[in-house]
């Protein structure tokens, strides 16, 4: 779901880049980068269910995005965890319990003062 996302955001980004209109991202979501969104979340070894648990993070814990995956059924983004008991800690996290910067990308029209 999350590469989707990216495509998208990918092909929108390319479908504006002629038409005025700008893609922006909150400097705040930038800065923040990810965060766990689960009460508690398996940081996994590999972008798969069955691999091995590195960690442990849980809900508010921040991490940097890496990379994804689309896996068993999932989609996986690859973090490094930047607070909580798994700080420095690097693993896969199931899409679904981390929310990501890719979220939050919004559209700005240029007549429109309050994206400026």
């Amino acid at each position: 779901m999350r590469a989707r996302r990216a495509i998208g955001a990918l092909s929108l980004t390319i479908a504006l880049a002629g038409s005025g209109l700008a893609l922006a991202v909150p400097a705040e979501a930038a800065a923040k980068g990810c965060y766990v969104t689960a009460k508690a979340a398996n940081l996994r070894s590999k972008a798969s269910t069955s691999s091995t648990a590195v960690g442990v993070a849980y809900k508010g814990n921040k991490c940097s995005e890496k990379d994804y995956a689309y896996k068993g059924g999932y989609s996986w983004t690859k973090v490094k965890m930047t607070t909580g008991n798994a700080k420095g800690k690097t693993g896969w996290l199931r899409d679904d319990l981390v929310h990501t910067a890719a979220e939050d990308v919004h559209t700005c029209i240029p007549e429109d003062e309050s994206c400026h």
